[in-house]
């Protein structure tokens, strides 16, 4: 453990040691709520202590902030709370129905889309206060239905609940591909009983873990407080709030009206590289392949510039800590050098499979019949193997691979060297009784007046998804031995806390890396049937990712005061009703375009490429992993970088024990790996504009202009991705077909038409389509 004087790298990032809350001895004190005072009851605790760091957190503008970012969370939540606000109100149960059936419904529609859309966080803030705030004015006041004015807790409780219900369920995927590639069709009860046990089950491990992942000061969850700042700025009644508030709704207009350009009528603002329109005499494929990036699978975007909110938030550079914004980018450089590399070098046989993409091939490039190689149970038949082949991947797909599995083990080995004592610390409280934990968040603290959901409700969640998983695995014809369903709960366990750790602290799932764990193991201990490992890999790896999210959205509610209880209940209930509406949309379109969905391109109205890659996955983990990934087999480095991820971090972390001043704990480990494949396929010319906000906002405006950071940065951040998702809706709605046929923008100079020309939206060249060019094309185009 480093030493006192240079702090503990939370994040990679140098954080001075704070004593811990319980050595201070406060004295019991109440305040009451009617003076705006702070309405703080807990035993121990002065409400002069609380209020000077509420006043620290107001006199704010000319103070410096750390790059961990803690100090920032002082600065955007109040300490303030007001026990009297209802949660559990007509709006919510109304409001938060509907849009959970929205955002579960249009979730999982965008899922099948040629273009996939999320429903952002964002979207629900705006759609929820406009709601909430005219059911305030239509219903009668005093009663039930409209017990007080529409506030901030009733409103974070309804953005949870939709935002819960819109997360794509992978289990849809498995429905979708065992009726698309396997010909197989998933009782209704089994299909539900699928959904909402996979969906839920990692709510059960997230309870173990709240004393270490969720109530510490360190923990903050850096994409929580964009929201927490929009929430404080809509509801609060003062002159700066409303001030604020006007603001935030002026930039999501403008970013709402802008967005209109790249999205439908000027797609070439997507991406514009200098290189490519300075070198365009050349017509140069390597240059397009290096240099453009607007175009899908086109090349790494190198200096590429986007003006394109829409696919610059992809990574939230306005969130994530500045740290996390090097490790990036050091990451991205990696993947620079390494991916051409790896095509002119010929490496993994790379020419004779697609320059980028994620399915998988026969040689020359053609999709891989998988169903030649399969019987009836859907075991590989190495007979038939010998005949056809093994599947290839494209080269930069199998660098991503390895980055995602370095950045996973070596995310453990980080975390474990900068923060094992305090891990074990956190994880023995969590069995600790009421009162005796050294949790040092000031909003932990005042959350002490609300009752905890205790554990057991966890452990019920966690007993009922487990009994209702296993009576899927076993009920249908998933190949998944019992003990093999328990050892996949167990690994998701297990790496609930590396992820909630790592996106904690850093603002960064790793779940790619843990996907791929889980489904390496599972071909490994159970080969050769490509169905049981997408069961293994839906409740090995799901499950971290739901527990990951409910972790956040605990947080979340700890920030914003809302009781833990109704948290809990909210997460629950948005999981339920998001797992029966995109179940049965799920169902309705496979149903009637199986056809398409079975096709590489799809058509303009839906898309197959997500459930494509997610049996592809399996193919080739579950199908061929000892062929593929083992010992001597063309894509061993994908199963050696999971070794090589446990070495990777000890070289920074002895450096910084003997330089402690040069700044090699800056080095993440848990996400600088997983940039190093990170452009192996889709838009990539939005990465170094990325880099450039990243760097602009969380070094330059925080370093050196606090005073607008502060004030600016997060309501933004939310600004930009409100007016953004409320655009790309609405194109994708009227004119991009989403209820209608498509209506093309006429072509013109910022909107080429790139499926036949020979120039893609950024002015690089397009070998493929140019009928005059003289070269031979390979197997990989």
């Amino acid at each position: 453990m480093p030493d006192e004087s240079a702090g503990i790298a939370f994040g990679g990032v140098n954080v001075a040691f704070q004593p811990p809350i319980a050595e201070t001895k406060f004295a019991a004190a109440e305040v009451p709520a009617d003076e705006k005072k702070l309405d703080v009851e807990v035993e121990g605790i002065e409400a002069e202590d609380i209020a000077a760091l509420e006043a620290e957190r107001l006199n704010h503008l000319e103070d410096q902030v750390d790059d961990f970012g803690v100090e920032m969370v002082t600065k955007i939540v109040s300490l303030e709370d007001d026990a009297s606000l209802p949660v559990f109100t007509f709006r919510y149960f109304f409001i938060g129905t509907l849009l959970s059936a929205f955002s579960g419904t249009l979730g999982q529609i965008y899922y099948f889309k040629p273009q996939v859309l999320t429903i952002s966080v964002f979207f629900l803030v705006l759609f929820s206060y406009f709601f909430g705030k005219f059911l305030e004015k239509v219903l009668p006041s005093g009663t039930f239905l409209n017990p007080s004015k529409f506030n901030k807790k009733e409103h974070a409780l309804i953005v949870i609940t939709a935002n819960t219900a819109g997360v794509a369920a992978l289990a849809n995927e498995l429905i979708a591909s065992m009726y698309l590639f396997y010909n197989t069709v998933i009782p209704t009860w089994t299909g539900i009983f699928l959904v909402l046990s996979s969906q839920t089950l990692g709510y059960g491990f997230a309870g173990f873990f709240r004393e270490t992942l969720v109530y510490p000061r360190a923990t903050y969850y850096p994409g929580t407080l964009a929201q927490v700042s929009v929430y404080e700025n809509l509801h609060n009644g003062d002159g700066i709030s409303k001030k604020m508030a006007r603001y935030f709704f002026i930039v999501a207009g403008i970013c709402f009206c802008y967005e209109w350009l790249p999205q439908y009528i000027a797609p070439s603002l997507i991406g514009f590289s200098i290189i490519c329109l300075a070198t365009q005499h050349l017509k140069s494929d390597v240059v397009a392949k290096i240099f453009g990036g607007a175009s899908a699978n086109e090349g790494l975007g190198l200096f590429s510039l986007c003006f394109d909110w829409n696919n610059l938030t992809g990574y939230t550079p306005m969130l994530l800590p500045w740290s996390t914004i090097l490790n990036m980018g050091l990451g991205v450089l990696v993947c620079c050098i390494f991916q051409p590399y790896l095509w002119y070098s010929n490496t993994f046989d790379a020419q004779s499979f697609p320059w980028m993409a994620q399915g998988i091939y026969a040689v020359g490039g053609n999709p891989y019949n998988q169903s030649a190689v399969l019987d009836a149970d859907y075991n590989v038949n190495l007979t038939a193997v010998e005949v056809v082949g093994l599947p290839g991947l494209a080269a930069s797909y199998a660098l991503f691979l390895i980055g995602a599995n370095l950045a996973l083990t070596a995310g453990l080995v980080h975390i474990g060297l900068y923060f094992g004592p305090e891990i074990v610390v956190g994880l023995r409280n969590t069995f600790s009784k009421k009162g005796e934990s050294t949790n040092n968040d000031p909003y932990f603290l005042i959350m002490a007046k609300y009752p905890e959901a205790p554990l057991w409700w966890y452990l019920t969640i966690l007993v009922i998804t487990f009994a209702l998983g296993m009576f899927v695995t076993q009920y249908t014809n998933s190949g998944l031995e019992w003990y093999m369903f328990i050892v996949a709960l167990i690994l998701a366990f297990i790496f609930v806390f590396v992820s909630g750790f790592i996106t904690s602290t850093t603002g960064w799932f790793v779940s790619n890396g843990v996907s791929n764990l889980v489904q390496m193991l599972g071909g490994f201990l159970r080969p050769g049937n490509p169905v049981a490992n997408m069961y293994f890999t839906l409740f090995g790896s799901n499950a971290v990712s739901q527990a990951t999210n409910m972790l956040a959205d605990l947080k979340m509610g700890q920030y914003m005061k809302i009781p833990p209880r109704a948290t809990f209940f909210a997460q629950i209930y948005g999981s339920i009703l998001g797992a029966l509406f995109s179940y049965f949309i799920t169902i309705s379109i496979i149903t009637n375009n199986a056809d398409v969905l079975k096709t590489v391109l799809g058509n303009t109205q839906w898309n197959g490429a997500q459930a494509q890659s997610y049996n592809g996955n399996a193919v080739t983990w579950g199908g061929f992993a000892k062929q593929m990934y083992g010992p001597g087999g063309p894509y061993q480095w994908v199963l050696f970088s999971f070794v090589l991820g446990f070495l990777l971090p000890l070289p920074a972390y002895f450096a910084h024990r003997l330089f402690p001043k040069v700044g090699f704990n800056l080095l993440n480990f848990a996400v600088l790996p997983w940039f190093f494949g990170c452009l192996c396929t889709g838009i990539n010319s939005s990465i170094f504009g990325t880099l450039i906000i990243g760097t602009f906002t969380q070094f330059y405006l925080r370093k050196y202009r606090p005073a607008f950071f502060n004030k600016y940065q997060y309501i933004t951040s939310a600004a930009l991705d409100a007016g953004n998702q409320w655009c790309a809706f609405l194109v994708t709605l009227i004119v991009g077909g989403a209820i209608t046929t498509p209506i093309p923008f006429p072509f013109w100079t910022l909107n080429p038409n790139i499926e036949t020309g020979i120039w893609y939206w950024d002015g690089c060249y397009n070998l493929v389509n140019d009928a005059a060019s003289n070269f031979t094309l390979g197997a990989g185009y």
